[in-house]
């Protein structure tokens, strides 16, 4: 969208307007230091040795193929090597290392890549691999086994996620002694030892002494066939219970100490892969730092006819065919030539080019043949220091805000304040963010609008809460259809620039325009990044390339920031059902609260954000404006949530004289990125029903989840019913429609003796009348109006595996008109919850439960109809449809 108007403002902050779109005014206290850098008058571009070759954008024409995908990973520009025996660092949170997938713009950063906030103009330390696990490094050492009489806590988990068990020398829980290896039975496989004093025993252990049992600074993975040791604690815990005997803890201890072992084929096995994957760890840091040396200013693209030209010359020109071929077969598997390589795409072109040339030790030759044939002056490294930095806060932003996006807008206009000031020759730029849209308010004018959703206040007064329809002067569609930036060097002498501000004369200052399409993982465009210098005094404020790479890497950050926000929002909308069905199906629930979590912005710890809470009847409520946060220190009641996230495993605990049970919302890789909190008060112990019942949610709230990280991570959607084929109504309906396929599911397992149960009776209970009346109402509304089935005897004919076969095969959602929800809840009003279950009728219980995700699904497709506004997304040419 366009729209340039003629202020003097300075000061900038964030406004909201009437409509709840953000404005974001400039903060003059923000600014960066002044530097002593030399102001760039032309374009900066990496130094090639040899044949150096650049691409400048011609004036008037459009940018080629870039797609504002931006690496925001910093590594080492000084080209040194890597080191692999650095020490391990500690993770931050779940969000920071890489768990909540963000989905990011071109696929250039893969699901596990974690981006790493630059140290601003201080060398970063290389990535290290994960440190042998304590069972590795035991079974080689042993020379320095441990005592038999030493407690053996917590499991670690080694490079295969087996189950390790770490020793600690602090002995103050006495153990017998174990009987004499003479009486022991002769093993038949090796036993495990421990080696102490090594890296990895020492951290463990001053973690557990400075934490307390299981309590840890790093969230855990689930991993359903192996423990790490707050995960062995845990699991240790809830088995002995809140309060175990002493002997039954050391009969537990000394159990496992002599019963865990490893034969020669696990241990060989475990310790290829540790090395495979060490290797493996080693090449993708040396890589990732190579792109990140050449992609300077945080584009996230390498163009591939500069990389192949100096891999020709790699050895004298010997390999040439090798990497000509390589990149025949890259272009094979890419629908869109767009000639450039992102960071995975990168390291899978390098990799592939080191596999076919002979030689065990090509893959590290070929890496510093690459690492010295780029340099960069000082004065580039410091701006690409900068911009990463920024750049990297805009993904923080996202990451720290609680599902906010006002944070997100302001560090995005102050990422673009800062770099023109500083980078830009002083130049004065306007900016505004724009969404597509599905047009819902005027079809002849097209299928979709792009709407401003947030600017800058030379802008906001004239385009905040607007709509750029396709029939309106502009360039900004032909971007969304392109897919590609569009720059405008003159906009006067362009003749196609729509300007929302009527008062500006034709003589007003020129100036350039240049539009940024904001990509999702699958390539579709979802918005635009709009930045112009009309209100720059000067006469020959144009953008360069260094420039332009740059705000391609601000609408890659802002795409990976946008999709976080989006995904934890998802998150809360399926939590949201999930927390009604609960209530419905539990009336021991007392309350129940919602956390996300989110990195603590040191990268020491995680925190938890409040984000949901139910009130006195049961119904879900968000927490308004940026709720507050929970750190671990100041909040030692609520240790079990921080548990349950560290071990990423159901905890219960009694916290403020109630019974608490702390449920982990884990993402794809099985890390927590939320926390469900259910209190029963002093029901220490749900009733079976409501435990089977509650245990069921939250079966199906942890399926939602994991489609939900599925999708986010570029996955494929599930779409089964049809209101799933809208984008805006998909998520809210998601929890239901899990239930229904599980009750579906439990439908078609029923057989004819479970159907001859009802019909055996003459007289039945009114409760199991009123519902099979229900359920006929669906399939055969005039009847049940006409009181037919008022007789149980026509009623219980229908009870055959004709009615399991209807109702597997019916879409609530599908009927034009639905359904009137009435017809079906005028049958269930005086049937409370709880009393089907008294009657011990399977069928019955499956019918009931039907019943009530058909109308729940009908109420959900009854508003998508009323309001088909929403979100669109546009593939470009040539790109993948999702």
């Amino acid at each position: 969208m366009e729209k340039f108007v003629e202020t003097n403002e300075e000061k900038t902050d964030v406004v909201r307007t009437p409509t709840g779109e953000a404005e974001v005014k400039k903060d003059e206290s923000d600014k960066p230091p002044e530097t002593d850098i030399k102001k760039e008058t032309g374009d900066e571009t990496p130094k090639i040795k040899d044949d150096e070759t650049s691409s400048v954008i011609e004036e008037g024409k459009p940018v080629e193929s870039q797609e504002g995908e931006v690496a925001v990973t910093v590594a080492e520009v000084s080209g040194e090597e890597p080191k692999s025996d650095a020490e391990p660092t500690q993770a931050s949170d779940p969000v920071a290392e890489g768990t909540a997938p963000a989905v990011v713009d071109q696929g250039t950063q893969d699901e596990h890549e974690e981006p790493v906030a630059p140290s601003g103009g201080e060398e970063e330390a290389p990535v290290s691999e994960a440190p042998p696990s304590v069972k590795e490094q035991a079974t080689s050492a042993e020379s320095e086994k441990e005592s038999d009489d030493t407690l053996a806590p917590p499991a670690a988990k080694d490079e295969t996620g087996s189950v390790v068990l770490e020793l600690d020398d602090r002995g103050d829980v006495p153990l017998p002694s174990p009987p004499p290896t003479a009486d022991r039975p002769p093993p038949t496989r090796a036993s495990v030892s421990f080696a102490e004093g090594t890296k990895e025993f020492a951290r463990e252990r001053n973690v557990l002494q400075s934490r307390g049992t299981g309590s840890m600074s790093q969230a855990s993975a689930f991993d359903e066939t192996s423990l790490n040791i707050s995960q062995f604690v845990q699991l240790t815990e809830t088995f002995l219970g809140d309060e175990p005997e002493m002997s039954a803890f050391n009969g537990l201890v000394h159990y496992v100490k002599d019963g865990y072992m490893e034969t020669e084929d696990e241990k060989r096995t475990r310790l290829l892969k540790a090395h495979r994957e060490h290797v493996n760890a080693k090449r993708k840091t040396r890589v990732d730092g190579l792109f990140e040396k050449w992609d300077n200013d945080g584009s996230g693209f390498l163009d591939m006819d500069e990389i192949e030209t100096v891999l020709t010359k790699y050895k004298d020109g010997m390999e040439a065919d090798t990497v000509e071929k390589v990149k025949v077969n890259v272009r094979k598997k890419e629908k869109e030539h767009d000639n450039r390589l992102s960071k995975r795409e990168f390291r899978e072109f390098v990799s592939t080019v080191a596999e076919e040339i002979p030689g065990d030790d090509e893959f590290d030759y070929l890496v510093d043949y690459l690492e010295n044939s780029v340099e960069r002056s000082y004065t580039d490294r410091v701006r690409g220091e900068a911009r990463k930095k920024w750049l990297q806060q805009i993904i923080v932003a996202g990451e720290t805000s609680g599902a906010n996006m006002e944070p997100v807008y302001r560090t995005v206009f102050q990422a673009l304040y800062k770099d023109a000031e500083t980078h830009g020759q002083s130049k004065r730029i306007s900016a505004n963010i724009s969404m597509l849209e599905n047009n819902s308010e005027d079809l002849s004018r097209g299928d979709m609008v792009l709407r401003y959703v947030a600017a800058t206040p030379d802008d906001a007064p004239y385009i905040l809460g607007k709509s750029l329809f396709k029939d309106m002067k502009g360039i900004s569609f032909a971007a969304v259809e392109s897919g590609k930036p569009i720059h405008v060097p003159r906009v006067n002498n362009h003749g196609n620039i729509y300007f929302w501000n009527a008062d500006r004369s034709p003589e007003a200052g020129d100036g350039s325009f240049i539009v940024i399409p904001l990509k999702d993982r699958l390539k579709r465009v979802f918005g635009l990044i709009g930045i112009d210098t009309l209100h720059d005094p000067h006469t020959k404020a144009i953008f360069i390339t260094h420039e332009i790479q740059f705000f391609q890497g601000v609408a890659k950050s802002f795409s990976i920031a946008f999709h976080h926000v989006d995904n934890r929002r998802k998150t809360m909308r399926i939590t949201e059902s999930a927390i009604s069905w609960i209530h419905r199906r539990s009336a021991n629930v007392r309350e129940i609260s919602v956390y996300m979590v989110e990195p603590d912005g040191k990268n020491t710890d995680y925190v938890l954000r409040k984000m949901m809470i139910t009130d006195t009847k049961g119904e879900a409520q968000m927490l308004p404006g940026i709720p507050p946060r929970l750190e671990r220190k100041d909040n030692l009641f609520r240790d079990y949530l921080f548990k349950c996230v560290d071990s990423s495993e159901t905890v219960a605990a009694d916290a403020y004289g109630e019974r608490h049970f702390a449920f982990p919302l884990r993402n794809s890789e099985g890390m927590a990125v939320a926390v469900m909190d259910i209190s029963t008060g002093d029901v220490k112990k749900l009733p079976r029903h409501e435990e089977k019942e509650v245990h069921r949610m939250l079966k199906l709230l942890q399926m939602a989840q994991k489609e939900v990280s599925h999708e986010s991570a570029g996955g494929d959607k599930t779409q089964i019913l049809e209101a799933e084929k809208h984008e805006e109504t998909r998520v809210d309906i998601m929890f239901d429609r899990l239930m229904l396929m599980d009750l579906r599911k439990s439908m078609s397992k029923l057989d004819t003796r479970a159907f001859a149960e009802l019909r055996s009776y003459k007289e039945p209970p009114e409760t199991v009348h009123s519902i099979l009346k229900a359920v006929l109402s669906v399939f055969y509304p005039d009847e049940v109006e006409a009181g037919e089935f008022d007789d149980w005897v026509k009623t219980k004919q229908h009870l055959t595996s004709d009615l399991s076969n209807l109702i597997e095969q019916y879409d609530p959602t599908s009927a034009n008109p639905l359904i009137p929800s009435d017809r079906i809840a005028k049958h269930l009003q005086d049937i409370p919850h709880g009393t089907v279950s008294k009657h011990s009728s399977i069928p019955a219980q499956h019918f009931y439960n039907w019943l009530f995700v058909c109308l729940s699904l009908i109420q959900h497709t009854h508003k998508m109809r009323e309001s088909q506004k929403g979100g669109a997304l546009t593939p470009p040419k040539g790109g993948k449809e999702d």
